[in-house]
């Protein structure tokens, strides 16, 4: 059986190292589409209506836990809530 020369090998292993950086790039952006589809819902306003929320638990928590900052806390959660597609 003749030996493989050392051209061979190169060209060998060369192919194997393509396909492999292939099989890796097309991964990639098959994760980046899928990443890119799993957060089409989350856009500008309901980022706003996450961070109203956050403010007003804050103030109410700041403040006491008062009825009246109670309510705003989860009226605010219940609209960031159905912003983000999660059911209160």
């Amino acid at each position: 059986m003749p030996k493989p020369t050392q051209f061979s090998m190169d060209n060998n292993i060369n192919k194997k190292w393509d396909r492999i950086k292939t099989i890796i790039k097309e991964t990639e952006q098959q994760l980046i589409e899928k990443e890119t589809f799993k957060n089409k819902w989350y856009d500008e306003e309901c980022k706003f209506a996450i961070e109203e929320m956050k403010k007003a638990r804050e103030k109410w928590l700041i403040k006491g836990r008062r009825e009246k900052e109670e309510q705003e806390y989860h009226h605010k959660r219940k609209k960031g809530e159905g912003r983000a597609g999660v059911s209160p």
